[in-house]
């Protein structure tokens, strides 16, 4: 069945039926138009490929019906998007709305192998009880990356205190080897925490990815943060 191939527009047509389907009990030409937002001559086209390969049985003017080559293959697409939708939803901590959007661009280019793995990461970041710390890590530090914020809640890194957590919001492009530090990890979203100065000179270390970091004040001050309201 996998073997049929099919682009990720028609996948996105199995889904729809198998939806209706299973939620109104029949998938009209007119239904699979509204749910999928397009116009019905792009329904009839899609629906004649499909029934050319086999996956469904389509008459005009009749419900679609999968085939059972089609069932089989709306439910692995189905599977992967409920499992992305699973992964962006509890690990990355995006809203339901955001997860199952990211999930419909994403599932299209994801094997069986890779979906395997993101399942297998799901379920231990989720279940196991050593993944405690990890899941209060998650809880607490997802939420604050990628939020809008006002110009005036940004902060120069080199502004902050030892002790300090932050997310970077913003590198300027005039800081030197800007190229360096995304290679290191200092990147729009990364959560840092400033360990302290050094007596002389105008060295900082931060902490990042569990990795103690030696920046130039003047650079660190290039980089724009928001404080973490979290401990």
């Amino acid at each position: 069945m996998n073997s049929i191939e099919i682009s990720s527009s028609l996948e996105d047509y199995l889904e729809a039926i198998a939806c209706l389907i299973e939620t109104d009990g029949h998938a009209h030409t007119k239904e699979i138009a509204q749910k999928l937002n397009v116009k019905m001559p792009s329904v009839s086209n899609a629906l004649q490929i499909l029934s050319a390969k086999g996956l469904v049985k389509y008459h005009p003017h009749s419900p679609v019906v999968l085939t059972a080559a089609g069932t089989e293959r709306a439910a692995v697409i189905r599977r992967r998007h409920a499992a992305l939708k699973t992964f962006f939803t509890d690990i990355l901590k995006l809203t339901p709305e955001e997860a199952d959007l990211v999930a419909c661009r994403v599932e299209h280019t994801v094997g069986e192998k890779v979906m395997s793995r993101f399942v297998v990461l799901t379920e231990g970041v989720m279940n196991r009880p050593e993944s405690a710390p990890l899941r209060e890590y998650l809880d607490r530090i997802m939420p604050e990356i990628g939020l809008d914020a006002a110009e005036e809640e940004l902060y120069p890194l080199s502004t902050l205190e030892e002790g300090e957590s932050c997310v970077v919001v913003r590198v300027s492009r005039e800081l030197r080897g800007i190229k360096k530090f995304a290679d290191l990890g200092l990147v729009t979203g990364t959560f840092l925490t400033m360990e302290g100065r050094a007596p002389f000179g105008d060295l900082l270390r931060v902490r990042i990815m569990g990795t103690s970091l030696m920046l130039r004040e003047s650079d660190a001050a290039l980089i724009f943060v928001r404080k973490s309201t979290q401990i």
